[in-house]
């Protein structure tokens, strides 16, 4: 089997796996966990400052589907399914430790490397402990989901949650779009 005929493989068997009730309650899980780590890190580290904003319905629906396909769909794809083997749980704990370290440790570093090369508003951000860190938590829940559900639908759904609220109620752009206050959190 070829390298592309196997990630295409991976891809088909990952947009094609059954997502249910069960499957659901797996993400509703894993979110609820993320969020009580998460949320204090963020809080202690500024990432996450109140007060919340309101967000109208159009302004949800916009920001929801501008959040689908990039970077929800791309990256999940690409640092989930494509990366790991799809029988990961079938392997020895050190190959999964190490294949899960692979996987999150890429979509981490991945996120500085875009600010440096096509995301210049991510730059100051993307560097910094109080973003990388849940970068890193978000990244081992999405390789988790992948993992107990074998679809990628799980990591997406989680991923695009993520950043929904965090950008939607709780004005993350900020931190992308002002350079300077970036830039003075990281000194």
């Amino acid at each position: 089997m070829t390298a592309l005929t196997l990630l295409l493989s991976r891809l088909g068997e990952a947009l094609t796996a059954p997502f249910g009730l069960a499957q659901l309650a797996i993400v509703l899980g894993l979110i609820g966990l993320y969020g009580l780590l998460a949320i204090p890190l963020g809080l202690a580290s500024g990432l996450l400052r109140p007060p919340w904003r309101l967000l109208t319905l159009s302004t949800w629906l916009r920001l929801g589907a501008s959040l689908l396909l990039l970077p929800a769909l791309l990256e999940e794809g690409l640092f989930r399914v494509l990366l790991l083997p799809r029988s990961l749980l079938e392997l020895e704990p050190m190959a999964q430790a190490g294949w899960t370290a692979l996987s999150v440790g890429l979509f981490v570093l991945y996120h500085p490397v875009s600010g440096w090369l096509w995301y210049p508003e991510g730059r100051g951000l993307f560097q910094q402990a109080r973003f990388l860190v849940p970068c890193s938590l978000l990244g081992l829940v999405c390789v988790i989901a992948y993992v107990s559900t074998g679809s990628l639908w799980a990591p997406v759904l989680i991923h695009w949650f993520t950043l929904l609220i965090w950008l939607g109620p709780g004005d993350g752009a900020r931190d992308l779009t002002d350079r300077r206050s970036a830039q003075r959190t990281a000194r």
